[in-house]
């Protein structure tokens, strides 16, 4: 009867922290973003050197909502600036800021992959912790 009892304790701690290693393995990788560049969805289409680029609002919102995303992956940041868009184009980098405790954080972002219409490209870029 114990052994049972033991067995099945063992077996249920061993399932929730499998299920907690999952979800915060999930949710850790979700500093990467796909963004599609759509001129008609919010207005004026922003443009770095002629090119589609990505918004420096969905920037900062994207950020503010994924570099946290649960209290034991990331820190606490909030006031998330970006200097610039980022341009359409695989490797364009750029710089966003937090802060977190009182001091500034430093958020690099860089585009991995554009796909699809050259008007209105699905942009795939990291975000660093």
């Amino acid at each position: 009867m114990q052994r049972g009892f033991l067995a099945g304790t063992v077996g249920g701690v061993v399932t929730v922290v499998t299920v907690a290693g999952v979800a915060t393995w999930l949710l850790a990788a979700r500093n990467e973003q796909h963004t599609t560049v759509d001129p008609t969805a919010r207005g004026p289409r922003v443009e770095v050197d002629g090119r589609p680029a990505v918004d420096r609002f969905v920037l900062e919102a994207r950020i503010q909502g994924w570099y946290h995303p649960l209290p034991w992956v990331g820190r606490s940041i909030h006031d998330v600036s970006c200097s610039a868009p980022l341009k359409a184009v695989v490797g364009a980098t750029g710089m966003c800021t937090a802060r977190s405790d009182g001091e500034r954080v430093a958020i690099p972002v860089r585009v991995l992959r554009v796909e699809g219409d050259p008007d209105r490209p699905r942009v795939t870029w990291l975000f660093e912790r």
